[in-house]
């Protein structure tokens, strides 16, 4: 399943604040020789709120229950501020939260490579010039994570035993670091400053093609089909981009098939500017059709399914079936009888209006 950011730690937040049993799981477990010092910090200022156990292991993990669990940095710090909401770490508003998940970004990119550490320490310090604090009048898990990246930067502690930190982040940085919360959690675990990693550490991000299981050359044929209701959008474009992929690779078949068998929402406008865009991708399909055109076989395959009982017709409401639907409530014509359902078939196909 895929979350926005941020998402999955709110959710699974919400759902333990609200069983004991579950928060008594929680445990934050620590690698001794790389410690995750943000998330030990945020440990230490939500220890009041909730039960919260941190030991000592081969990673750093937050394990919830048996079922949930989180290893980045940003994604722990998040749920426990959220579990501790009175503490305030997560901000008490949505631009707050926003701004919040910008520094907790920032943290793990552009501290983290050599290249964009100079220009991010100067942004960092602009931010800082007028304020106490990252976001807001108060101390959050922005302060947190920026001020635990520099704990752990080579380069960072080597600009302060020089003396030469800007001047609004190093008073930001000694602020904090002045903090009994901030003095026992180093001092517990004895976080030292490694090298700053660069760039040609990172691994290259490539992606790769799901293989194809017994397709031969030639036989391969892949369809797109986009109904005309309205733009294509970034989903639509990989879909294509991947078919495209298997036709290349396979010498096979594309077909572009437009789904029009909605014409409240279809429109030729649309038919238009689809076909632009799948222009300005490249992208060449072998074949263009409709779904209309294979509506009589669409049909028979229909009563196909109802003869054999593997189907049945429904003439619920839209909005009563969307409610069932999510409330998983059986449809009361969902056992009916073959010759039923060739009757509301039949009317259906007649047009019917209560069909």
């Amino acid at each position: 399943t895929l979350f926005r950011s941020g998402t999955r730690e709110a959710a699974t937040a919400a759902a333990v604040a609200g069983d004991p049993e579950q928060s008594m799981a929680i445990t934050l477990t620590v690698h001794r020789q790389e410690p995750c010092l943000g998330a030990l910090l945020t440990a230490e200022h939500v220890k009041g709120h909730f039960s919260l156990a941190v030991e000592e292991g081969k990673e750093n993990i937050l394990r919830v229950s048996d079922n949930i669990s989180f290893s980045d940095v940003n994604s722990i710090v998040r749920y426990l501020a959220r579990t501790a909401a009175p503490s305030g770490l997560y901000g008490s508003n949505l631009m707050e939260h926003t701004e919040i998940d910008h520094w907790l970004e920032f943290s793990v990119t552009r501290l983290h490579a050599a290249s964009t550490f100079p220009a991010a320490i100067q942004d960092l310090n602009r931010s800082l010039s007028l304020r106490t604090y990252l976001v807001g009048h108060f101390l959050s898990i922005a302060d947190l994570c920026v001020w635990a990246k520099l704990k752990g930067s080579h380069e960072w502690q080597k600009q302060l035993q020089l003396n030469k930190g800007p001047a609004h982040a190093k008073r930001w940085y000694d602020f904090l670091e002045a903090q009994v919360s901030f003095q026992s959690v180093v001092a517990k675990w004895a976080v030292s400053a490694p090298e700053i990693k660069t760039v040609s550490e990172k691994k290259a991000d490539v992606g790769k093609f799901v293989e194809l299981p017994g397709a031969e050359m030639g036989k391969v044929v892949v369809r797109f089909p986009p109904e005309a209701s309205g733009y294509l959008h970034i989903g639509h474009a990989k879909a294509a981009l991947l078919n495209q992929h298997y036709q290349v690779n396979f010498k096979g078949k594309l077909i572009m098939r437009f789904d029009d068998t909605n014409p409240e929402k279809e429109k030729e406008d649309f038919e238009k500017v689809i076909l632009e865009d799948v222009s300005l991708l490249h992208i060449k399909p072998d074949q263009f059709t409709y779904t209309s055109d294979h509506f009589e076989t669409i049909m028979k395959y229909a009563e196909k399914l109802i003869q054999e009982g593997k189907a049945y017709v429904d003439d619920t409401p839209a909005e009563q079936m969307k409610l069932e639907r999510e409330q998983r409530t059986e449809s009361k014509h969902r056992n009916n009888s073959v010759e039923k359902n060739n009757q509301m078939w039949e009317e259906m196909k007649k047009g019917d209006r209560k069909s």
